[in-house]
């Protein structure tokens, strides 16, 4: 007995296995992780751009009808890989008092687990007024278990808020 034992214990084959299974699952947690990190910052600069772009026509007050929804709509349209954007989108905007700055309250963001959505302030301002917009956008991780995602504040419905602002100043007449 004490020789089949000394064999099993000489025989090398198998090694291979035995590192892979070691490293195998840090070397994917490491692959998901960058992946995950790299998808929300590719969403995170789509969401920058859609609302920059969105922006444009409410900065240069080239239609006086322009309202949440239509610059929601226009967000979305630029914002190539948005999922939900429609749904899970909320914008405000509202006048900068030169004297108080940036706005200091949290963004308002959608509870996707809520059927009431929260109030926002959409007002587009007068000529020659200085506008400060604010877009959150509720998005889900990818691998919601793994890396970069265990990290964030979540939600109670597992996703977590991407905030993008922008301001400007309304073309004098």
């Amino acid at each position: 007995m004490s020789g089949n034992f000394s064999r099993f214990i000489k025989d090398q084959g198998g090694t291979a296995t035995i590192e892979f299974v070691i490293v195998f699952p840090v070397l994917m947690w490491f692959v998901m992780m960058v992946f995950e990190t790299g998808f929300i910052a590719t969403r995170t600069v789509l969401l920058e751009r859609g609302l920059d772009i969105a922006t444009r026509e409410l900065r240069l007050g080239t239609d006086p009808t322009i309202d949440h929804d239509s610059l929601k709509q226009a967000v979305c349209d630029n914002s190539a890989i948005l999922v939900n954007c429609e749904r899970d989108l909320i914008l405000e905007v509202v006048e900068l008092d030169i004297a108080s700055a940036y706005p200091q309250n949290q963004a308002n963001c959608i509870d996707r687990s809520e059927e009431i959505a929260p109030t926002i302030t959409f007002n587009p301002g007068a000529r020659g007024t200085i506008m400060f917009v604010r877009a959150c956008m509720v998005i889900d991780p990818i691998f919601p278990g793994l890396g970069i995602s265990l990290g964030l504040q979540k939600d109670s419905s597992g996703g977590f808020q991407m905030v993008s602002y922008t301001a400007f100043m309304n073309e004098p007449v």
